[in-house]
């Protein structure tokens, strides 16, 4: 199924368009992306294992991705957890850490903290082959062993300290 996104500008002003993912955009335009992190009462966080036959396969990440035209990144949020990982999450657990404009898209982290059993966890074998449980310490030896994807490393370099 072919997924659509809004483009914005600079200031995050939506232009009235749409695009296919994947396809070009013009300089000065951008899409949506929202990534959501997990962190259990232990301070854990949840962290899952891409599917190999993505781009930076086999590397791990937290939960999320692109904001389908009229979307909200909360929705996109929910929807994304779902999908990867099976969990259901109601837009009041969802808390916004910050907000990173990169070269061609807005990056929306929130935070969720909540207790579930990793068990519990549904994979869409498509995106994600496996989920874990980490603490801080274990997280930033996976990222220094570059185990992480790079860009989601450097997100959780930059806001590790507010968690």
């Amino acid at each position: 199924m072919e997924e659509y996104w809004d483009i914005y500008d600079e200031n995050r002003v939506f232009q009235n368009r749409t695009i296919r993912r994947g396809d070009d955009l013009a300089d000065g335009e951008y899409y949506i992306c929202c990534e959501v992190w997990f962190q259990n009462s232990q301070r854990e966080m949840l962290i899952t294992q891409r599917n190999p036959n993505l781009k930076a396969g086999g590397l791990w990440e937290f939960s999320g991705g692109g904001v389908l035209a009229g979307e909200t990144t909360l929705q996109a949020a929910i929807r994304e957890v779902k999908e990867e990982i099976g969990v259901e999450i109601a837009a009041n657990e969802l808390c916004l850490l910050h907000t990173f404009r990169q070269r061609n898209y807005f990056m929306d982290v929130y935070l969720v903290k909540k207790d579930f059993d990793i068990r519990s966890i549904v994979l869409d074998k498509d995106e994600t082959i496996n989920a874990k449980w980490v603490s801080k310490k274990e997280l930033q030896v996976m990222i220094d062993n570059q185990d992480f994807v790079y860009s989601v490393a450097r997100r959780f370099a930059s806001l590790k300290n507010m968690l």
